[in-house]
């Protein structure tokens, strides 16, 4: 006879790890980061260790947001408690792993990669502070402002390799920050005509419009290199394509790697523009 009555408390279920206490919810997110990272790299021509230490530090703050906002839900009981502990250890690992790559390249005289130490701060703040306050991090307005930031790489890559900053560095950033801001849009509005929630169009359309003639008024001043311009115009046209009528997705999964394609080729004329 099994003597175990239901008045005795039962034993604390382990943490296990899963891949939602790391990785981001926002696939799209991974080429918001490492496609200016890669064509920063490729318009400074050199792969330094700064420039590895850049990668790897904006790489573990990348991944920090994700454990970070799993503990504060479980702090606050929306998660499962059981995902604290772990949840902890990642925010201690990623942690350290930031402080000593930002250890590093102050080590190796890297100062003007400091300027770029107080957006980032932000941008994870703002998460969490959402996360914090029950608020979705979701919104249309948290992931352009995921999208411009994690445009940050494309300079921090570059700085890192030349040490001091100057407008190219910064033009750069812009047309990262642009073609991920204008993908924020195309996505959300195809993934809305995909469930057949309402959107408005119109936003999607004159972005899109106010994104080329911006990129092509630097274009004309000779600030940019003509070859940057044509991933804009591509941009431009299958955002009037989406804006005719509702476009849902067949397949999310092959939508999500079409898009990471397509940021890319998009970085890779860029970078081309600057290199020939």
């Amino acid at each position: 006879m099994n003597t175990m009555t239901d008045s005795q408390p039962q034993a604390k279920r382990p943490s296990r790890f899963r891949k939602q206490l790391i990785l981001p919810a926002e696939h799209g997110s991974w080429a918001w980061l490492l496609v200016p990272f890669l064509v920063g790299t490729a318009v400074a021509q050199l792969f330094t260790l700064p420039v590895w230490l850049v990668l790897l530090g904006g790489l573990a703050a990348f991944l920090l947001r994700q454990p970070a906002t799993v503990w504060l839900r479980a702090r606050q009981g929306r998660g499962r408690r059981s995902d604290e502990p772990i949840a902890l250890r990642l925010i201690l690992l990623l942690g350290g792993i930031v402080l000593l790559c930002a250890v590093g390249l102050l080590l190796l005289g890297q100062f003007a990669l400091l300027w770029l130490v107080l957006p980032f701060a932000l941008l994870l703040a703002a998460y969490l502070q959402a996360a914090r306050s029950r608020q979705s991090t979701r919104t249309l307005q948290m992931e352009l402002i995921g999208a411009a930031g994690l445009a940050l790489m494309a300079p921090a890559a570059m700085l890192a390799t030349i040490g001091t900053s100057y407008p190219t560095v910064w033009l750069i950033w812009g047309l990262m920050a642009a073609q991920n801001v204008l993908g924020v849009f195309y996505v959300r509005q195809r993934i809305a005509d995909t469930h057949e929630r309402p959107f408005k169009r119109q936003p999607l359309l004159w972005s899109h419009v106010v994104g080329l003639v911006l990129v092509l008024g630097t274009a004309v001043a000779g600030f940019i290199p003509w070859l940057a311009v044509v991933p804009f115009v591509g941009f431009l046209l299958r955002a009037i394509w989406t804006a005719q009528q509702a476009r849902p997705i067949a397949n999310i999964k092959k939508f999500g790697f079409q898009e990471v394609g397509v940021e890319l080729i998009s970085g890779t004329l860029i970078a081309l523009g600057y290199l020939l």
